[in-house]
């Protein structure tokens, strides 16, 4: 260095002046060097830290739509739950806490009346503000019969006329909902509640903006460029069909210091060898497992196993529009719900943690308010594997029908697990059952969701996650004008039983509870309306890196907080 300073500072004569202009040439180019190399250490550092911030997960079917009132799929409301938000979202731990509403609401009118605040900061994607009226114009929509809501049946007997609404004996506008300025909410109930604050956390009370829907017409919701959102995320790169989409953090949210990932790359997985090849090679970052790979990881130490509330169970379609089908026929039922051995299925097949069961309300997580009793276990078994028993009712039944055989399709999703526990329940009902021909109808998951709305099936293998923890949130979706009910069952009975569950009986919790195991009975002892299978476990691999994914036993998955460390 002290060369290169003489050189600049000492003589000035004319072969100096040409060594100094050398020199210093020499210099800048060595300055620019150096900062190019810093600018890019710096960009390094930077491209790390946003891919640190990518997560990249599975899911196991396309997104058939992401639409909060239309809406009837566990794969849809995944979705909806990361890029929409209600009055409250579910915490850490499961429990409602504050999300649009800025304060607990104030009680009015004995809890019938609720007064919701608005938060101030609460904004749709497109930088315009969440209002009252988004609350009151989307719960509107969900009720009206012209909407066809799965869930519209969540707000019978809860939110004020809606029943009237949903039977189409009174107009939409009359709903127990109203926006009293921008940021001011009024909600009438028709009884004090005690799940209402879980109700809220749900896709059906999601606020929708009215101006960018009518803007949108019949292309709202159906890709990622004809919708906005007001949750953590936004949605991108989804047009309805794609198998795979991101959610981008969406800077509008107004929690959006505690959302940690920039990115979330969704791909969808059938197959589980497939998703163990993406996981081991740094291309996902969490799947779920399943039978014999269960066993295989089950000593790795990023595997993981827990229990959900997932009710598994094959549908039966008894008829609708005045046509009944053969499996109308209550011992025909019985026959097929009791002709499957359901711990071979769990034990072989599944492995993760799911375990039998003869039930609809799944075990270990609803209990009786005055002793603390598990519901499952008060209610008992209602249909469980018999196959003495199944094959006497199947004789009855197919003498009652005047057949000597009978063939049933059996439609299903395309996942490779599903595909083994059709194979599997075909197998064991055409053993079990003497002239009963199975026939598999193998459909994409998206096809399977559509076959069950439009109850457009003979026996159809679904279940039921749960939107909070209540019986009522399986056995709500068996009224006989529920949306939501595919089935063919109708009783006057079973009917009045959940809805006092919803409305009079609110206040009483004893005679509540009674009232929704009664019901439970109903819909299977006495109707065997379901085949009742399993409740589902979830074991899975996952990278020690990912954090704070948090999937609940009861409710939808929460992506608000994950991230990689």
């Amino acid at each position: 260095m002290r060369h290169i300073f003489g050189l600049f500072f000492g003589q000035n004569t004319k072969g100096d002046m040409i060594l100094r202009k050398k020199m210093l040439g020499i210099l800048m180019l060595l300055v620019l060097i150096l900062l190019a190399a810093c600018q890019s250490k710096d960009a390094t550092k930077d491209t790390e830290k946003k891919e640190s911030n990518t997560i990249n997960i599975m899911e196991t079917g396309e997104i058939p739509g992401v639409n909060p009132t239309t809406a009837d799929n566990s794969v849809s409301f995944r979705a909806i739950n990361q890029i929409y938000e209600g009055l409250y979202r579910l915490d850490k731990d499961g429990k409602p806490a504050l999300a649009m509403a800025a304060a607990e609401p104030e009680e009015q009118n004995g809890g019938k009346t609720l007064i919701f605040k608005i938060r101030e900061d609460a904004k749709w994607s497109n930088g315009t503000p969440v209002t009252a009226a988004d609350f009151e114009y989307a719960w509107k929509k969900v009720v009206d019969p012209k909407s066809a809501a799965a869930y519209g049946p969540q707000m019978e007997e809860i939110v004020k006329n809606a029943t009237p609404i949903l039977n189409g004996k009174m107009d939409p506008d009359q709903l127990g909902v109203k926006a009293l300025d921008d940021k001011t909410l009024q909600v009438d109930l028709e009884n004090p509640v005690p799940i209402f604050k879980d109700l809220l956390t749900t896709g059906t009370f999601f606020p929708q903006n009215q101006a960018f829907i009518e803007s949108q017409g019949d292309r709202y919701a159906l890709s990622s460029e004809n919708l906005i959102s007001n949750g953590p995320f936004k949605l991108e790169n989804w047009d309805g069909t794609k198998k795979n989409w991101n959610y981008v953090k969406n800077n509008k949210y107004w929690d959006k210091k505690n959302v940690k990932a920039n990115k979330i790359n969704v791909q969808v997985v059938k197959d589980t060898n497939q998703a163990l090849n993406l996981y081991t090679t740094g291309k996902l970052d969490r799947i779920e497992l399943d039978g014999e790979f269960v066993s295989k990881y089950k000593d790795d130490s990023d595997f993981n196993k827990e229990f959900t509330g997932n009710s598994i169970y094959l549908k039966m379609n008894q008829g609708k529009d005045g046509q009944k089908t053969d499996l109308a026929n209550i011992h025909i039922r019985r026959a097929l719900a009791m002709a499957i051995d359901k711990q071979s299925m769990v034990e072989r097949l599944l492995a993760n943690g799911s375990a039998v069961l003869n039930g609809n309300v799944p075990a270990k997580i609803m209990f009786d308010p005055k002793t603390n009793e598990d519901f499952r276990k008060q209610n008992g078994n209602l249909l469980n594997y018999n196959p003495t028993e199944a094959k006497k009712n199947w004789e009855l039944g197919l003498k009652e029908i005047g057949k000597s055989d009978l063939t049933v399709v059996l439609t299903a999703g395309d996942s490779s697990l599903e595909k083994q526990q059709t194979e599997f329940m075909q197998d064991q009902l055409q053993k079990n059952l003497p002239g009963l021909t199975i026939n598999v109808k193998t459909v994409t998951q998206k096809a399977s969701f559509v076959a069950d709305v439009s109850q457009d099936y003979e026996m159809l293998l679904g279940g039921w996650s749960g939107d909070y923890s209540d019986p009522l949130t399986y056995l709500n979706l068996f009224l006989t004008d529920s949306p939501g009910n595919h089935t063919g069952f109708s009783n006057a009975k079973y009917d009045e039983l959940v809805l006092g569950a919803k409305g009079k009986l609110s206040n009483n919790p004893e005679k509540r509870w009674e009232a929704l195991l009664e019901a439970e009975q109903i819909l299977l002892k006495d109707n065997a309306t379901l085949v009742p299978l399993y409740q589902g476990g979830r074991a899975y691999l996952q990278k020690p890196a990912l954090q704070d994914y948090f999937a609940y036993p009861i409710g939808s998955e929460n992506y608000k907080w994950i991230a990689k460390k």
